[in-house]
């Protein structure tokens, strides 16, 4: 148990919403810490954050792969940009991690622009890049450079804020006001994706999967998501191959 961050998680998410805790909820699994237990919501997201690590649906999706495949990130080079907190600190000794963000963090150990990463070709084993992406004017830019930095068999993982009705990723005119963008897009994001998201990653050479679970898994863990925010696929990874 994770005294600190249980105790901080609890008494935010009693201040935030209260009501939640006259609710009764099922024990949640966290596939990250291995917490098993009452998850709390996050605005309009119930049972959206694991109470011991912090950990949101999309975190736990990647947790899920993980365990899933046996994969050990413990020896492996490993591009993380803006790092989640339960892998952070999963993972910050670990010799060959990288946390990379565009300015100084909390959860960063190197800055790391995503349009012009300072690592040769083939470096990684593992590049993770969630909901980055919505915030690049350059996103193709940031795709090419996540392929050359991957090593041939290497996997990368994205997800992004994506509107599944939508057949193609929205671009505003060059014209339009930010805050007009953001209302339609999201604070600080530059577009909206579509269905089509997984053919850009592929056009820049990726063969592109996305993660699965059953429903069971789904629930069990709290991998899917029920809300308002669900049109804007939270719980979409795609998982791309070199």
């Amino acid at each position: 148990m994770n005294i600190g961050v249980f105790m901080q998680e609890y008494l935010r998410a009693a201040v935030r919403k209260p009501r939640q805790f006259l609710q009764a909820r099922p024990a949640r699994l966290c596939t990250i810490c291995g917490y098993e237990g009452r998850f709390l919501d996050v605005g309009p997201r119930p049972e959206a954050r694991c109470p011991n690590c912090s950990s949101k649906e999309r975190d736990r999706i990647m947790g899920y792969y993980l365990h899933s495949n046996n994969i050990d990130m413990s020896s492996k080079n490993l591009l993380h940009f803006s790092a989640e907190r339960p892998f952070f600190r999963l993972w910050r000794r670990n010799p060959g991690y990288v946390a990379g963000d565009i300015k100084a963090s909390k959860v960063a150990n190197t800055v790391v622009d995503i349009t012009n990463i300072r690592f040769e070709d083939g470096y990684f084993d593992h590049v993770i890049c969630h909901h980055i992406l919505e915030h690049v004017p350059d996103d193709v830019q940031g795709m090419r450079e996540c392929f050359r930095v991957l090593k041939p068999g290497g996997t990368a993982f994205f997800s992004v804020p994506l509107d599944p009705s939508r057949s193609e990723t929205w671009e505003p005119p060059a014209d339009m006001p930010p805050a007009d963008v953001e209302r339609i897009c999201g604070w600080d994001h530059v577009r909206l994706y579509g269905r089509d998201f997984p053919d850009k990653l592929a056009a820049v050479g990726f063969q592109v999967d996305e993660i699965r679970f059953s429903p069971e898994d789904g629930e069990r863990h709290r991998l899917t998501e029920n809300h308002a925010l669900a049109r804007q696929g939270l719980d979409r990874i795609f998982i791309c191959t070199r």
